[in-house]
């Protein structure tokens, strides 16, 4: 028994040590010795994804380039050879709205049997090429990258793109494209099932409808906005989707097979979290087990169990878009993080580099975490692209404040290490084979290739 302890001891403080000897490894490096190179783009890169074959990433940037013929700006879309880090083809789009030179191409995703890119157009005012005064879907063969058609959305706003899984035998051809629209309080349905590419631009017969959405949990503080749906995933059956409410901090609700909003879930409580949360973005894990959300109103990160969400649910006496949940849920559906402060509901992400050149070595109350990506292999690590501004309101930028971009071990809880980004890095996507990660400078329009491969063996060293 003695000899059993002893050995249990010893486990624990070789592990504390080959644990903390692979933080250490790291302590000694800088941003600059795993930044592989960068490139520019064009105009606010705002959103990126890699096509389905891992070659390719396309970048959706919100003001564009200068056309060389006509010298006028025009809405792009960038997309990069990630072989050569450097850009392959420049796709062109319909402009939308003009005001204050934003044409606002927002982000991208591809369609579940790979033959498609998705681009959305965020808004269109009277003077719009095609579909005016509201948002579009571009979409681009993946073998040609070459655009097949343009799909109107009938909302204001048009941002987040999700696709949802393939549904049981009765829906297992069906390929269902959900779109959040930020300014309208809208989902716009799409059906690309029977899309082809028949030479003809007009895609309106693909449009579905729009998903209204409601909200008992107004923000007192909003300004503008009311509910501002902004991340949005779907369950691993397909029959629901999780709609952040970006303005309210609540989490809506969607039957994804009817179309309809059936519950709210209220905020996260101060009591929860021990500050004021709202939600931005949401990946869910390959098993779809775990989801995890950024909190931009927060400096933080949460996660929970998509299991118990989906029986609280499914036990719902009545549904409808009036119906709430407490806020209480919160409590039973988090999954708490394991710190060296004990278990912490969410984790706070407010500490910078050292090399950073603003901040070095310190906290920093407006860091503003906003897209998050998983690592694709094992699902291990968590990368969160950190805004970063000089004011509570991250709309003011500031050109010479550059973000960061935080690599989270989610099996040890811990912060792995940070990098240094560009002027708000917003757009951030991981390769196919999770080697490397790519960011995107909003304000300083410039794309950052870091060395994933490089950082994480560093950091496994010593497991």
């Amino acid at each position: 028994m003695k000899a059993h302890s002893l050995f249990v001891i010893f486990f624990w403080v070789i592990s504390a040590v080959s644990v903390q000897a692979s933080i250490l490894d790291l302590k000694n490096f800088k941003t600059k010795n795993f930044l592989m190179s960068t490139a520019e783009t064009g105009c606010m890169p705002k959103g990126m994804k890699i096509d389905p074959v891992g070659n390719f990433l396309y970048v959706a940037e919100m003001c564009g380039k200068i056309d060389s013929v006509s010298k006028k700006r025009v809405p792009t879309v960038s997309i990069f050879d990630l072989e050569t880090r450097t850009l392959n083809k420049t796709l062109v789009t319909p402009v939308g709205a003009s005001k204050d030179g934003i044409f606002a191409n927002t982000e991208v995703e591809f369609s579940l049997d790979e033959q498609w890119g998705f681009i959305t157009r965020s808004e269109g005012d009277s003077k719009s090429e095609i579909y005016k005064n509201f948002g579009l879907l571009t979409v681009v063969n993946t073998d040609t990258q070459k655009i097949a058609k343009y799909i109107p959305l009938y909302g204001s706003g048009s941002k987040i793109i999700a696709t949802r899984p393939y549904v049981n035998d009765d829906f297992k051809h069906d390929q269902i494209v959900y779109v959040a629209n930020y300014f309208s309080d809208n989902i716009s349905i799409v059906d690309v099932t029977n899309l082809r590419e028949d030479g003809h631009f007009d895609g309106t017969e693909h449009f579905k409808g729009l998903i209204p959405l409601h909200t008992s949990f107004r923000n007192p503080r909003s300004k503008g906005y009311l509910i501002a749906p902004r991340g949005i995933a779907f369950t691993p059956d397909g029959k629901y989707a999780l709609v952040l409410a970006t303005e309210t901090g609540s989490l809506i609700i969607v039957d994804s097979i009817k179309h309809l909003q059936i519950a709210e879930i209220a905020p996260i409580s101060f009591q929860t979290a021990g500050r004021d949360l709202n939600l931005r973005h949401i990946v869910v894990s390959k098993d779809g087990e775990t989801a995890y959300i950024s909190h931009m109103r927060g400096n933080a990160i949460s996660r929970f169990q998509i299991s118990k969400l989906i029986q609280k649910i499914k036990s719902l006496h009545k549904a409808g878009s009036t119906v709430t949940l407490p806020s209480s849920v919160w409590d039973e559906v988090l999954i708490p993080f394991n710190t060296s402060q004990g278990p912490q509901k969410i984790l706070v992400l407010e500490d910078y580099p050292n090399d950073h050149p603003n901040f070095p070595g310190k906290k920093w109350i407006w860091a503003h975490p906003n897209t998050i990506v998983l690592e694709p292999i094992r699902n291990r690590y968590l990368y969160v692209s950190n805004r970063t501004t000089t004011n509570a309101d991250d709309s003011k930028a500031d050109s010479k404040i550059m973000g960061k971009i935080d690599i989270i071990d989610t099996e040890k809880d811990r912060l792995v290490f940070s990098l240094v980004g560009g002027a708000q890095p917003t757009a951030l996507e991981v390769s196919r084979d999770g080697k490397m990660l790519m960011s995107a400078g909003l304000i300083n329009d410039r794309l950052y290739f870091y060395d994933l491969k490089k950082i994480i063996e560093l950091y496994e060293k010593g497991e």
